[in-house]
């Protein structure tokens, strides 16, 4: 990842966290901002290159590379890594802030903060800007009793409105003492605050982690992963494989095995609809759109030719393949039975977990039933050196999957999403954890 946006995570660590901080404050920003960036990427979000490489600071550099390909995951996602200047002592449930509880961004005690007053602040408003700011109507003029308790009450007047009994800061006082000191001409006076000073502590929403808080912990010694786990909570630490976004299957490798073929129909109908070429147009078109992608792609067969069982295993043994799909199509005796099928070898996981996301993609794009991933004994299985899965991509006894199998458009719409489900398995099998 950060062979490609290494120069946009430094310049985000630039803008946004004081460069004068602690090295594993730095690092734990430049994690922060690979893992928002890393989070758009896999929301298929747009991403702007687009920076000034001389505002980057050379620690910010120092940062990044540092925590190569670092990110925070929880569930296998990026997480929404809030962060903020200063928290003021305590950190921010999730739902106070964006109204929902996220389990990551839970309440914590900043006691650096608390004892800091670097991001203490002062602020005096009107009165009469404070009603404006928030739409009111106040006629100052025409307030008759505005009283702040506890530093000057009104305790009674008389029945001409004179002030007979009030208080200073809580202590009685009599009226002609207190106009007396304040050279007022009358005891008929009444008083309205025209300004209210505020004072605040922190700056930022709180949510997520306090980049002075972690400043401060890592001059105490704490490494990155501790400043995050405590801020983060139940968080992973894990590392993103290189990718290409532009073409993320690259350098990865697979060879599909269209089933039967020539002499060997497969599977047929009574009026000639043959597996053996439903499965090689599925299989070439499956091959155009990885290929897309950056991914390497061979056939067993690009024809409608006949190739035996040794010959298929043979060919997928001459390069190292990430996986063998082999492609068929099902029959039955029940003519309602319907639905997508892949089988695995036993103790084959990455396989299992390919077949899955294959099968999820396809079912929810198209709206055929998935009848799941079950253990196979198949001989191309068997003997393959490469994980594979055995497919059955619909049946030629049902009459409705039939005649979309016959479909061209319909095999071009599932090789697609075939496809999206190769890619979101790689893009699930990106994160290693640390």
């Amino acid at each position: 990842m950060d062979s490609i946006y290494r120069d946009l995570i430094a310049y985000n660590v630039s803008k946004n966290i004081p460069l004068d901080y602690h090295e594993q404050a730095l690092k734990c920003q430049a994690i922060i901002e690979r893992t928002l960036l890393f989070r758009k990427i896999k929301n298929k979000e747009s991403i702007s290159l687009d920076i000034d490489k001389e505002n980057i600071d050379k620690r910010a550099y120092e940062a990044v590379d540092q925590t190569r390909n670092l990110v925070i995951m929880i569930n296998n996602n990026p997480i929404m890594a809030y962060y903020h200047s200063c928290c003021g002592g305590s950190t921010e449930n999730s739902e106070n802030i964006i109204n929902y509880q996220v389990d990551y961004l839970r309440k914590v005690i900043c006691n650096e903060c608390q004892k800091t007053k670097e991001f203490d602040q002062q602020i005096d408003i009107d009165i009469q800007d404070l009603a404006n700011i928030f739409n009111i109507k106040l006629d100052l003029e025409n307030i008759n009793i505005c009283d702040i308790d506890k530093i000057l009450k009104v305790i009674q007047r008389d029945g001409e409105d004179r002030v007979k009994n009030l208080k200073v800061f809580n202590k009685e006082v009599k009226p002609l003492d207190f106009i007396k000191s304040l050279n007022l001409e009358s005891t008929r006076f009444r008083f309205i605050p025209l300004k209210i000073r505020f004072y605040s502590k922190g700056i930022g929403s709180g949510l997520g982690l306090c980049q002075y808080g972690a400043n401060e912990k890592a001059k105490n010694n704490w490494t990155f992963e501790q400043i995050l786990n405590y801020y983060y909570t139940n968080i992973n630490i894990c590392t993103v494989e290189e990718f290409n976004s532009k073409f993320p299957l690259i350098g990865k490798k697979i060879f599909i095995d269209p089933g039967h073929g020539g002499r060997d129909k497969g599977n047929f109908t009574e009026d000639n609809i043959c597996e053996k070429d439903i499965v090689l147009n599925f299989s070439i078109k499956l091959k155009e759109e990885l290929q897309k992608y950056g991914m390497k792609v061979n056939l067993s067969r690009y024809s409608d030719e006949y190739v035996s069982l040794d010959d298929r295993i043979e060919k997928s043994k001459k390069e190292k393949y990430d996986f063998l799909i082999s492609v068929h199509v099902n029959k039955s005796k029940f003519e309602t039975i319907s639905g997508i099928e892949a089988f695995y070898y036993w103790g084959d996981t990455d396989a299992y977990n390919l077949a899955k996301v294959i099968l999820e993609s396809i079912s929810e794009g198209i709206k055929v039933k998935n009848r799941g991933v079950k253990q196979g004994n198949f001989y191309i299985l068997r003997e393959s050196i490469a994980s594979g899965i055995y497919i059955e991509i619909g049946y030629l006894s049902n009459e409705d999957e039939k005649e979309k199998l016959k479909d061209d458009n319909f095999i071009q719409t599932m090789a697609t999403l075939a496809c999206e489900g190769i890619l979101k398995y790689y893009s699930n099998k990106m994160l290693t954890y640390t």
